[in-house]
């Protein structure tokens, strides 16, 4: 069997080189970081269209109710614009299944989609922003129309992640290094532009604060911070484009090796309407999937988005300059253990083990953190997180709420977003098991099947942000920024953002995944048989025949088959115990041994 490093192909793995490994997640970081910048739409669009665009520095005066409007309309926009999805996602997917050209099958893809991300922000937030503010309508046009493209150009590099994989490497533990590398694209990307964004720009000195003021009652309300004023824009669009094309052409350059007809599955005919429909109805493991995926994205964002890092390190803590970025760093550091725990897991034991073991770890975690956010008391310094201080001379001030929180939130943070991270090389996993299933090689749509759901749930984000936090604290008429001060009823809205939300997804995973089938033993079996298929296709026979022929692990010749994984044959740990009793009731593996009853592939 090929080393894992060589890069090679046999006939039981195809293997990538490890710089292709470590290089390809990079292709969701540079989606990624448009995700993390259009949080701060919700920022702009009250700048821009309450004709508030000339608070550069000075005061704007805007209607309390048309700020509210426009938050609200904000919210209500990106569920609906999903509505749209529905069409561009299976429309990118059947596209992307039937497309083969010289520069391959996903490559186009991802070039194009960066592209149109790019010029959705050059629309929103450069050509026309320069509109007077008697032009109100064509700054509701131009709004639009980015997020339409915004929108295209999202699914069409963001299925690539997905879909691609199933070319780049079918080894389990090379899948399962997803995790590490994502993170460090995670890092250079969400992180990055939430720390330039929420911590590096919100100095003065660097960028210039837009303000804008408005009253309802009789009561005036300032809204003050770097993102209403249009300096913030001019630096933060050109880092996000520039930064998006460096990480997509890592990205091309890794898969571009792999990005072949010979690396691709065998399907004898494109697939139709009629099995993107048989796909939804009887492949059941992706159905598992992307539900407890897309929930959990929803929890993640709502916890994790700028909005809750203001209300909790700002309002309720009371310092969030002092606490955002040193907290983000520390929750890295916990990452980068858990994702190594996590990746070891699942190259010896499949995704589903990892999802699984890390989901329940993030809730464990978390019942820790909910009970410090429960005992939160505004009036008492003993229960606010503090980790410096400037009083008498700089100096590190660490109190025993601080230790518990960064113990429970680090660990929760780290296994949770192993977790997440874990689940995009299960669409890969369940494309291998379409095939195996069906005969049909369909990476695009699966990947957009997966990213359709993953968005119609995660864009529910900044309405859940709106429901709980905006409507939920009197007196509240926007999301929470940099300075808005503490009120009433944003513990309550801390808990349930913060904390509630994600365990509740955390459930709803559990449960799914004691559904998914595709374990370990089970993913051994499906590339196996994929792989004698597809080799005895080569050499003439036609699929159905070869699906008649193959259809168990004890049917493979030897040399398809992959060798069973590091973790074979050590005792049995708590852990697998508790595994095997709990989410192993619906895998389904053939009891014979391999190749037991072998059937070669005929000579023609």
């Amino acid at each position: 069997m090929a080393n894992q490093n060589t890069g090679g192909s046999t006939a039981a793995v195809n293997r990538a080189k490890q710089w292709q490994v470590a290089l390809f997640p990079f292709n969701n970081a540079a989606t990624n970081v448009y995700f993390a910048f259009y949080t701060y739409f919700t920022y702009y669009a009250i700048m821009y269209l309450t004709g508030s665009t000339g608070a550069a520095l000075g005061t704007a005066v805007a209607s309390g109710a048309l700020v509210l409007a426009v938050s609200t309309f904000n919210s209500l926009f990106a569920p609906l614009m999903r509505i749209f999805d529905g069409i561009t996602d299976p429309v990118c997917g059947g596209l992307m299944d039937r497309t083969k050209t010289r520069f391959g099958k996903f490559r186009p893809f991802m070039v194009g989609g960066n592209i149109l991300l790019a010029l959705s922000l050059l629309l929103m937030m450069v050509f026309f922003r320069g509109l007077p503010d008697s032009a109100s309508f064509w700054r509701w046009v131009v709004y639009i129309v980015s997020y339409v493209v915004y929108v295209i150009g999202y699914t069409a590099q963001c299925a690539c992640t997905k879909a691609g994989q199933t070319c780049l490497t079918n080894d389990p533990k090379q899948r399962s290094q997803f995790v590490i590398w994502n993170m460090i694209g995670m890092i250079g990307s969400i992180v990055l532009v939430n720390v330039m964004a929420g911590g590096v720009l919100t100095n003065e000195a660097i960028c210039p604060k837009g303000t804008i003021t408005y009253t309802v009652d009789g009561v005036e309300t300032v809204l003050r911070g770097a993102a209403y004023g249009p300096q913030f824009y001019n630096i933060m669009v050109p880092f996000v484009i520039v930064l998006s094309a460096v990480y997509t052409i890592m990205a091309v350059a890794a898969i571009a090796e792999k990005d072949r007809p010979e690396f691709w599955g065998v399907s004898e005919k494109p697939a139709t309407l009629r099995d993107y429909a048989g796909i939804l109805r009887h492949n059941k493991e992706i159905r598992w999937l992307v539900t407890s995926a897309g929930l959990n994205k929803l929890a993640s964002t709502v916890a994790t988005s700028g909005t809750v890092a203001f209300l909790v390190y700002g309002c309720l803590m009371g310092d969030y300059n002092g606490l955002f970025i040193p907290f983000y760093v520390l929750c890295f550091v916990f990452m980068g253990i858990f994702f190594l725990w996590g990746s070891k897991t699942a190259g010896q034991k499949g995704q589903k083990r990892g999802v699984a073991q890390f989901t329940v770890f993030a809730f464990l975690f978390y019942i820790g953190v909910l009970a410090l956010l429960i005992a939160y008391d505004h009036n008492n310094p003993a229960t606010w997180l503090s980790i410096f201080s400037t009083e008498g001379g700089f100096h590190i001030t660490i109190n025993l709420y601080t230790i518990l929180f960064i113990v429970f939130y680090g660990c929760g943070y780290g296994a949770f977003n192993c977790c997440d991270n874990l689940t995009i090389p299960m669409v890969a996993d369940c494309t291998d098991y379409e095939t195996y299933r069906s005969g049909n090689y369909v990476p695009g749509i699966m990947g957009t099947v997966f990213s359709l759901v993953d968005k119609l749930i995660s864009s529910l984000q900044t309405l859940l942000l709106q429901i709980f936090i905006v409507f939920l604290v009197p007196g509240l008429n926007a999301l929470p920024a940099e300075g808005t001060p503490y009120m009433d009823g944003m513990k309550l809205s801390a808990i349930i953002c913060f904390c509630l939300l994600p365990m509740a997804s955390w459930l709803v995973t559990t449960f799914c995944m004691t559904r998914y089938s595709l374990s370990g033993d089970k993913m051994r079996e499906v590339q196996a048989v994929n792989a004698v298929r597809k080799a005895a296709v080569q050499q003439g026979m036609s699929m159905e025949e070869a699906m008649k022929t193959w259809q168990t692990i004890d049917q493979v010749p030897a040399e398809f088959v992959q060798e069973k994984a590091d973790s074979a044959g050590k005792p049995e740990t708590f852990l697998d115990r508790i595994y095997q009793k709990v989410f192993t009731k619906y895998e389904k593996i053939g009891s014979a041994a391999p190749s037991s009853n072998a059937v070669q592939i005929p000579k023609r």
